[in-house]
């Protein structure tokens, strides 16, 4: 029976994150395409990282190691996509080297992990390596901020302003910046294939989304128009990225559809307050760790409040 379980856990593992690393291909595509040869090796050694930590980490505690476990190929992706393509190679492959043996390993495999780990192996990059992780090159195309990043004139305060010239330039991720979460046309159509394969699971992007638009509109960090601030705010650094390839990771996402939404409105929330008073212009790792531990107080108070409001409406009947 236990054979089996584990059998079932592997497959469904191998599934899941099958459809993630399909997902995650377009990304590293058009990070190719900007970047060229220098995103292929960034990409190549934080995947080489997270299955060498892994085959290694399982030899050490006797686990079988299964080749089958697509999970170290997207955590190495992942990560990956959210570095620029001029960081020095060692702080990828330590990134996730460090997501793999502190979030994954330590629980028995990435379906049981209480924490995203390519979010856990980017947060420790971002303490450890500040400089290197935030210092973005200027890639061929790039003649709008030049080397500045949207996350980095938005948390200086600066005046941005958007038009038909250079909206493109910004949704389609071609600015300064990670070489392969800023282009939004992607991430809508990674959703679009999330909805296919895990539909459910973009109830927490919903209220990622709709949080980080609410606060944008309410708190904007530039002079000028509410809809600028919001499309400034979403297309700036990982956000968007982090809403479609972290936010839904199996492991972590609550049940319940109304949870789920409430999870993803809280990270979301965090984010923003993270990136208006924090030190750091990409916050989106730290709010959902943040959010991984508040997962089970969520579930517990939205469980609390459905209960007492069915109590109210039976009682009114």
């Amino acid at each position: 029976m236990a054979n089996t379980a584990s059998k079932q856990n592997i497959l469904k593992a191998s599934q899941i994150f099958g459809d993630y690393i399909v997902m995650i291909l377009a990304p590293c595509i058009v990070s190719v395409m900007y970047y060229g040869s220098r995103a292929m090796a960034v990409i190549a050694v934080s995947i080489l990282s997270a299955v060498v930590c892994d085959f290694a980490a399982s030899f050490i505690i006797r686990k079988r190691f299964l080749l089958r476990d697509t999970s170290n190929i997207f955590i190495g992706a992942a990560i990956a996509m959210m570095m620029p393509a001029s960081v020095p190679l060692y702080v990828p492959a330590i990134a996730s080297a460090a997501g793999v043996l502190t979030a994954k390993i330590p629980f028995g495999g990435s379906l049981r992990a209480p924490f995203v780990p390519a979010a856990a192996g980017f947060a420790i990059a971002s303490v450890c390596f500040k400089e290197q992780v935030f210092t973005y090159a200027q890639n061929t195309e790039d003649k709008l901020f030049g080397a500045n990043s949207l996350a980095s004139l938005l948390a200086q305060g600066s005046s941005v302003h958007i038009n038909k010239g250079n909206v493109f330039e910004i949704i389609s991720g071609n600015i300064s910046g990670p070489m392969g979460t800023g282009c939004g046309i992607l991430m809508v159509a990674c959703c679009c294939y999330l909805f296919v394969r895990r539909r459910s699971a973009l109830l927490a992007t919903g209220g990622f989304i709709a949080a980080c638009v609410i606060f944008a509109v309410l708190f904007p960090r530039v002079n000028s128009n509410a809809l600028t601030s919001v499309v400034l705010e979403l297309s700036a650094g990982s956000l968007l990225f982090g809403a479609v390839f972290l936010i839904t990771d199996v492991s972590t996402l609550p049940k319940g559809s109304v949870v789920k939404v409430a999870y993803g409105a809280v990270c979301g929330v965090i984010c923003m307050i993270m990136r208006s008073v924090g030190t750091y212009e990409e916050t989106v790792c730290f709010a959902a760790l943040m959010a991984n531990g508040f997962s089970p107080v969520i579930e517990s108070s939205v469980k609390v409040l459905s209960s007492r409001k069915m109590k109210k409406g039976a009682a009114e009947k």
